[in-house]
């Protein structure tokens, strides 16, 4: 039906009286705003409903206008808008405020159109009001929301992108550095294959619903920097609203020192593992050399000295008494007195090291020993102190491990008195085992020997490594006791020696050159002599 069927149907004796009821009824009972105006756009009627909504007061004014009630923010712009739709008599619509004369603000929507009979020129509006402040208030709402999001994600110190139809909407600051990216260039917008690998976000555990709230399980993957860097991040993905839209908001850790530790924790349990195995090994193995050497023992005296058989049992001893000597580091090895302090044989531990550092030394580094025999012994953790002499060796080793030269290693007793000429060592007088190990590598540079301060500690040339190194030994050797003492030559190498207190009986001596004498101990030239092992 059509409005002019409309009007028919209401007057159909022609009388327009029961029109003009209608239509005041209707725009009196209508929940929107409703207002006419002639063709220049002057305000003619403003129902009740717009009234409220404007807060114009309740009995009209001459010259009242609707467009009295528009808030000082949006005045000019539409008043300006509303004039130039009746000038040009076509249709407005548009989103603005009114401020009610209480202060309260209220939203509207407004949309204006011409009246016209029969295509005639227009005989003014009619518009219609709805309030949409709520609507509003909550798009307001939304928004402020979404840049407090913004806010926490940019301050945020985990890595935070959000994604949607592979296309990067947003990346915080921390996830340009986690991933390596440039922030100057464009990023957001962009495809994510322009930063990421394909495999990197794809198949995410995300749950069946696309828009349900809330994290869901973790992935992990690899990421190659652009510096080429490899890293591991822990992945945590979610579906949310992003700028109105859904979308995929990603959170990224990096869990690459985790799993260094990781892999560390496994090796050291895989280690602890052998050496729990090495550790029974040996066990069984004194069980055996004990029988061997005992039988030895009780037959070596029955047979004549000077027999074939004599001969042959004085190497089967001799033999056990190597493999003694191996059991006892396999059993350091296996930890078996970790911790625990024990009377300890360097010779016999220094011995083995210098055995297995033999077939790892370099072509162009020889080794020199000077092990004259048995050395007294030292109360020690037998694994800390191997620590300290393979750490200390292999320092020496790789001092020349590209110019080569000579590696000299010396054991031996000695004695400490306050009165001894050049004893500036933080150590009480008494008896001593001291290890001295020296190199002809690089030393320190012309530039550093002024560092050469202190006489007990001087850094082997820049190698933060190598300092490091010698400040752990020292710290185990002061809890034995004992010292160290590094001094190095810029091109002719480093000389490290090391003290321990020795263990002596009651009324018992040191073996020691009686030739020399206190003064010498320490200040004299050392002489490094190859020693050959005769049992080999």
């Amino acid at each position: 039906m059509s409005a002019h069927d409309a009007t028919k149907a209401l007057s159909p004796t022609g009388d327009f009286g029961t029109v003009e009821a209608f239509v005041r009824t209707l725009s009196g009972q209508a929940s929107i705003g409703i207002f006419l105006s002639d063709p220049e756009g002057r305000t003619l009627y403003v129902n009740e409903r717009l009234r409220r909504i404007a807060g114009l007061p309740v009995t009209p004014t001459p010259g009242e206008c609707w467009l009295h009630a528009l808030a000082p923010e949006d005045h000019d712009l539409i008043c300006a808008e509303w004039s130039g739709a009746t000038a040009t008599n076509r249709s407005f619509s548009r989103e603005f405020r009114f401020r009610r004369p209480n202060g309260s603000v209220r939203w509207v929507m407004a949309e204006a159109f011409p009246l016209r009979a029969g295509g005639e020129t227009s005989g003014g509006y009619v518009g219609i009001v709805r309030d949409i402040t709520p609507r509003q208030l909550a798009l307001d709402a939304l928004r402020a929301s979404e840049e407090r999001y913004r806010t926490l994600a940019r301050q945020s110190p985990h890595a935070i992108l959000v994604h949607a139809d592979d296309a990067l909407l947003f990346i915080n600051e921390a996830g340009l550095r986690l991933f390596g990216l440039a922030p100057a260039s464009p990023i957001e917008g962009r495809p994510l294959s322009d930063f990421f690998p394909i495999e990197l976000l794809q198949h995410l555990p995300l749950s069946e619903d696309a828009l349900a709230p809330g994290p869901t399980a973790s992935a992990e993957r690899q990421f190659i920097r652009p510096d080429g860097t490899r890293i591991a991040v822990e992945l945590v993905a979610a579906s949310v609203a992003f700028d109105g839209h859904s979308a995929v908001q990603v959170l990224a850790t990096d869990i690459t020192a985790q799993k260094d530790i990781a892999t560390q924790l496994h090796r050291a349990k895989k280690t602890a593992t052998i050496a729990t195995l090495a550790g029974g090994i040996a066990h069984e193995l004194n069980n055996c050399l004990t029988a061997i050497m005992g039988f030895s023992d009780l037959a070596l005296p029955s047979l004549a000295p000077d027999s074939r058989t004599h001969g042959h049992i004085q190497q089967v001893i001799l033999a056990s008494k190597r493999a003694r000597d191996l059991v006892t580091q396999m059993l350091v090895f296996g930890r078996q007195a970790d911790g625990v302090k024990q009377p300890l044989s360097l010779d016999i531990l220094l011995k083995e090291i210098l055995r297995i550092l033999k077939g790892k030394l370099p072509e162009n580094v020889t080794l020199r020993e000077w092990i004259p025999g048995t050395t007294n012994p030292v109360l020690a953790d037998p694994t800390q102190i191997h620590e300290v002499c393979v750490n200390l060796l292999s320092q020496s080793q790789e001092a020349m491990k590209v110019s080569g030269g000579i590696l000299e290693v010396r054991l031996e007793n000695i004695r400490l008195s306050a009165s001894m000429t050049g004893h500036d060592l933080p150590l009480r007088p008494g008896q001593y085992v001291r290890l001295t190990v020296s190199d002809t590598g690089e030393g320190i540079t012309p530039d550093s020997h002024s560092r050469m301060t202190n006489p007990l500690f001087v850094p082997c040339s820049p190698r933060s490594q190598t300092e490091a190194g010698l400040e752990g030994m020292q710290r185990i050797l002061s809890e034995h006791g004992g010292t160290l003492r590094a001094i190095s030559t810029g091109g002719q190498g480093t000389t490290t020696d090391i003290y321990l207190p020795a263990m002596l009986q009651p009324n018992s001596g040191v073996v020691t050159d009686p030739t020399r004498d206190g003064r010498s101990v320490l200040t004299e030239p050392k002489e490094f002599l190859a020693e050959h092992d005769k049992e080999r």
